[in-house]
């Protein structure tokens, strides 16, 4: 009952995700004991509606209770809280665009609150509380709505609703112990539990390249996920293992799906009818019953009905059985390190996994530690180093059970150092699951000209002083010496930046520098990273190399001692100019000169971008000085692709740092147009130099950008008014027609007098085909004597793919990783076009997972190189290489994109670019790229060598030209995996990848001496195309620019991930290690399947 009516003036913040779907959703009252009971935002019950802008709300999922959150645009759209205590607190983020709500208890008084602020929050806000209401409840059952008002704040600028994240409850009976809920009888597999190798209660999708799972429709889906085939062939299914006596099918009716047929162990048992002959699509329909099956295992199989070729969909997959003991155990780690009184928790998974989860724990020695429910905790008065065995059994059937062994050690209360892995991205704040890791241990293979990556954590419990890593000569057991010359050690530097897309989230502290050595001091309770290189010179002898890495500090009696083993194949390491990968990163030089010469001070980090410029600066020589490093570096990475400016802010000035045309427009007083090419003439002249063109030999693209700019607007210098003007020329009109006629005509015979034109391409970058067609046929009509005109390069979308007959007149394109969902087109299509000498490239940007961030794991970079074989592309493009902020080692929070987006690489610090070794600083993911090109490189020359036989090739084609690609979820906008298990599953992919590469190289270098793509072998592929390179792009996947219409502050992507499933458990490597044991037993490589599942990460330390 409400006793007292107040007004309360609180903020909440809409939040910045996806657009995704929320329906109402249920929950019980939950009743609150005098601490908080936190509610979280999934527990209230909303309004309907198709999404926040219409009626309904959006949701984000997360780690915990302020990480999730729902938000709604929509004036009248409520959400209902019920509840059992006295005081209620409702939290979420204060914004600058939130209206007025209101809160109702039980139908009572209403009271009106402000949701705006100032200055943005996180999701930890006070949004309302009955204390501050002035409003008691008394104890008992209350329901509490907040409904959005149709006010706002006077100060509130381009308002759209408000977001919640969780509610707090005060002042209720002790919640009693829930019950163990009993076993309904049937298990619900959601679309998302999903297998490559057939495991049971998994669902198998084929082709898989042709499915994709999206997620964050709680208001559509069962769990907000579904999957979904493509349309356009009547070859999709899906397969499940079940064991039980019946199944439900459950999807969603739609005209856009395909009616299916439904066997059992081979059996055809029925069908089901998912299309509608009209209307709007109806979820959460079951569309196939069975019952009376024999209580064993069975085989389900969902195929499209013949001819069918709509898309096939999946919301969940309900079986009834049994109650199952499980069949096995595993545990995620099966040794730990702690100091005497640290904890750690274990974490057991089930097979199958929805197996009874009755486990019962021991520890073989309780007093040193003890366990409970699988959290460890060792005890204080431990004074020696002593190993304790942890057992998990099941309590229904104890043959299914796992073990840990668990080492105390004293030594570890002032610090700790590991070998740790350098696919993961592992942060500062994460020292108390870091503190206690173990592994002495590195193995790594490499090949001759190659280099190895690897990472060291160093945790310290206390304050400890000159830390430092150093490497000893690494030897042969014949004597053969790896020089510790060839060993590069660095500490990893922290760089301050929210955490997601469009400066959204948290700030936080990522370890993005590869920096400098020597010695460091570290903080008690604080974690350090080393990153560590090892160079292997061409004339290297094979063999395995061991050495010692040690981890010294002035309070440490006894170092820590890590070995690190390097195997040598005897093989050169092909470059990406030898097997024809395609590398192409854009590089920045406005935003390099800008960045040294401090321009943009002024601008708070993710506030707004910087108009300064320095025209007297650029393209001198002093200019070119601070990017020879980097050039040289793009170089031997394998880039041959230059992107130059012939439009002033071709996107639209979306970056902090302007870019503006290197060919300045003129338009005279008599009406005729004047084109100087002083800056493009250096910039060219200056790549030549750097040796990333060679036109003399035709090798390299300029990339020239762009005949349709994102504004199609053109800047010019109007001789006769004095004065610059912007004019817009909108393709297809003759106003763009004629002066793009009279531009390309005078810049043809520029770049013939340069000797450049075989090289230059005209380059659009993500326009509709309205704009590209038009563009295209302006380039082709402009012809030299030969009747020959441009090259023409163009990022494309989906749908283009389809554009068969036009794509054939585009040389060079790249597709978005979003819309390279479709595997088996896009290897068709890069086939088709490789065949007439055409190039196909992949590419990612923001809003993409696996991505290139600071907040990615450096891992999903040497995944996104090893992608393009799956996707059979020519290569990988990245939008930026060296985009640059103004506080580069401070604040590196931009407005747009996620975190990093815009740099690979970063500068040396202000002031010291005339003393640095270098200007340029790594990161751990642009060095795990590189791995990634050399890595793909290797498979490229393999696949192309005559010392591996068909057979061979045909198995191991099978394995790293059909990676799986992990899904994803959005959070605070970005694109994150979706959960743990397919965080590892892009690693285990690129791991099994990396077995079989060097399985195969072991088995072709042991036929031969030396073998390399110089060895005069015809082992590296020929690309057999005359027309190099593709344009990249930056941000945004078709509509995901910053102007592209986001209708939230810090907006992400404007709708929920394609292919973002969530599934509940993961499928270890997420690979088939049966069928792959098979196949390459079959060709000789037995040895890269037996295991692979549970083998290490790329390098890791076993």
């Amino acid at each position: 009952m409400l006793t007292k009516l107040g007004k309360c003036a609180l903020a909440g913040l809409l939040s910045v995700c996806t657009v995704m779907t929320a329906a109402p959703v249920m929950a019980s009252a939950v009743r609150a004991a005098d601490e908080a009971v936190v509610i979280d935002d999934t527990e209230f019950t909303y309004s309907a509606g198709k999404n926040a802008n219409d009626g309904g709300w959006d949701s984000a999922a997360g780690a915990d209770a302020a990480a999730s959150e729902h938000w709604s645009n929509t004036v009248g759209a409520w959400a209902e809280i019920e509840f059992e205590g006295t005081k209620l607190e409702i939290y979420g983020k204060k914004a600058p665009n939130h209206r007025m709500f209101s809160v109702q208890i039980d139908g009572g008084a209403v009271v009106e609150c402000d949701a705006y602020a100032a200055v943005s929050t996180d999701n930890n806000a006070l949004l309302y509380s009955t204390e501050d209401a002035g409003i008691e409840l008394e104890a008992g059952s209350h329901t509490a709505r907040v409904t959005i008002l149709d006010k706002a704040n006077a100060s509130a600028s381009n308002v759209l609703g408000m977001n919640l994240a969780y509610a707090k409850v005060y002042g209720g009976d002790t919640a009693e112990e829930p019950e163990e809920p009993e076993f309904p009888g049937y298990t619900d597999v959601d679309d998302s539990v999903v297998t490559t190798s057939g495991e049971a209660f998994k669902i198998q999708y084929e082709p898989s390249g042709r499915w994709h799972a999206e997620s964050g429709y709680p208001n559509l889906f069962f769990d907000g996920t579904d999957h979904y085939s493509d349309n356009g062939a009547d070859t999709d299914y899906y397969t499940m293992t079940f064991t039980g006596t019946g199944i439900e099918i459950w999807a969603s009716k739609n005209p856009a799906h395909a009616n299916f047929d439904v066997f059992i162990d081979d059996v055809n048992v029925g069908s089901g009818e998912a299309k509608l002959e009209s209307g709007s699509a109806v979820h959460q329909q079951k569309m196939f019953e069975i019952t009376d099956l024999e209580n064993t295992e069975h085989t389900l199989k969902v195929v499209k009905q013949s001819g069918d070729t709509a898309a096939l969909q999946l919301d969940k997959i309900r079986v009834y059985h049994d109650e199952l003991a499980p069949e096995s155990i595993t545990l995620d780690q099966t040794e730990a390190l702690l100091i005497p009184g640290g904890t750690v928790q274990l974490t057991a998974a089930l097979t199958p996994w929805n197996a009874s989860d009755e486990l019962v724990w021991e520890s073989s020695d309780p007093d040193m530690v003890s366990v409970e429910d699988g959290l460890l905790t060792a005890s204080e008065d431990i004074t020696e180093k002593t190993t304790v065995t942890v057992t998990v059994k099941s309590a229904v059937d104890e043959t299914a059970s796992a073990s840990a062994e668990i080492t105390v050690d004293p030594a570890l209360a002032v610090m700790n150092a590991y070998v740790g892995d350098e696919k993961l991205l592992d942060m500062g704040e994460d020292y108390d699951s870091l503190k206690g890791g173990s592994g002495s241990t590195f193995t790594g293979t490499a090949w001759k000209a190659d280099e190895l990556n690897s990472k060291i954590v160093v945790a310290a419990n206390k304050d400890v002083h000159n830390v430092q890593v150093t490497a000893s000569d690494l030897k042969t057991e014949d004597g053969k010496t790896l020089s510790k010359d060839n060993v590069d050690i660095k500490w990893l530097k922290e760089v301050t930046a929210k955490e997601g897309r469009n400066a959204a989230g948290e700030r936080k502290q990522y370890p993005d520098i590869i920096y400098k050595g020597g010695a460091k001091d570290i903080e008690a309770n604080d974690v350090q990273f080393a990153w560590v290189q090892i160079a292997v010179p061409e004339d290297t002898a094979a063999g395995t190399y061991t050495g010692m890495i040690s981890v010294t500090a002035d309070e440490l009696d006894q170092a820590f001692e890590l070995t690190y083993t390097v195997e040598v194949i005897n093989l050169v390491q092909p470059t990406a100019q030898d097997v024809g990968y395609e590398v192409q990163i854009w590089q920045h030089p406005f935003s390099v000169a800008n960045y040294y010469l401090g321009l943009g001070d002024e601008i708070s980090p993710g506030g707004g971008i910087c108009n300064e410029s320095a025209d007297d600066f650029y393209f001198t020589e002093e200019h070119f000085a601070l990017m020879e490093d980097s050039m040289q570096e793009y170089k031997e990475l394998g880039g041959r692709d230059v992107v130059a400016n012939i439009v002033e802010e071709a996107w639209n000035h979306q970056s902090f740092y302007g870019d503006p045309s290197m060919v300045q427009w003129t338009k005279k007083s008599d009406g005729t147009w004047e084109f100087d090419y002083d800056w493009y003439d250096k910039w060219i002249n200056f790549q030549i130099e750097m040796g990333i063109l060679d036109p003399a030999n035709g090798e390299g693209q300029i990339k020239c950008y762009s005949i349709v700019p994102w504004n199609n607007q053109i800047a010019y210098y109007d001789e006769a008014s004095g004065t610059e003007k912007k004019e817009v020329f909108t393709p297809g009109t003759d106003a763009f027609r004629e002066i793009w006629t009279i531009f390309l005509t005078d810049f043809m015979k520029h770049s013939e007098e340069m000797g450049w034109f075989d090289i230059t391409y005209i380059s659009m970058d993500e326009r509709g085909l309205d704009l590209l067609k038009p563009a295209v046929s302006v380039i082709e009509s402009v012809t030299n004597e030969e009747g020959e005109s441009f090259k023409i390069s163009s990022a494309m979308n989906a749908e283009s793919l389809h554009e068969r007959e036009f794509l054939k007149r585009v040389d060079d394109i790249s597709i978005n990783l979003d819309n390279a969902g479709d595997v088996e087109l896009m290897n068709e299509v890069s086939a088709e076009r490789r065949e007439l000498g055409l190039k196909t490239i992949y590419y990612t940007c923001t809003g993409n997972y696996p991505g290139n961030f600071m907040i990615s794991d450096p891992g999903d970079n040497y995944w996104t190189a090893w992608n393009a074989l799956t996707l059979g592309t020519d290569g990988f493009m990245r939008w930026a290489w060296d985009n640059y902020l103004y506080d580069m080692f401070g604040d590196a929070t931009y407005r747009y994109w996620e975190p990093g987006d815009g740099w690979f690489i970063y500068p040396v610090e202000r002031g010291t670019e005339d003393t640095a070794e270098s200007t340029v600083y790594s990161t751990p993911r642009y060095e795990m790229f590189k791995q990634g090109v050399r890595d793909a490189c290797k498979a490229k020359y393999l696949l192309a060598s005559d010392k591996v036989t068909e057979e061979q090739k045909e198995a191991y084609s099978a394995i790293v030209e059909n990676l799986q690609r992990p899904a994803k979820t959005t959070y605070a906008g970005a694109a994150v995996p979706a959960n743990e298990d397919q965080r590892m599953l892009a690693h285990s992919e690129t791991a099994r990848a990396l077995e079989a590469t060097n399985d195969l190289a072991r088995q072709i270098a042991d036929q031969t001496g030396p073998s390399g793509p110089d060895s005069g072998d015809n082992d590296k592929p020929g690309t057999g195309e005359d027309k190099p390179g593709t344009g990249e792009d930056k941000p945004g996947a078709g509509s995901d620019t910053p102007d592209a219409g986001e209708d939230r502050p810090d907006a992400g992507t404007d709708k929920p991930a394609a292919d973002g499933s969530t599934p509940k458990t993961g499928d270890g490597a997420g690979f088939l290690p049966q069928m792959t044991a098979l196949v390459l037993a079959a060709a000789g490589l037995a040895a890269a399947a037996g295991g692979a599942a549970k083998k290490r990460l790329t390098n890791r330390r076993r």
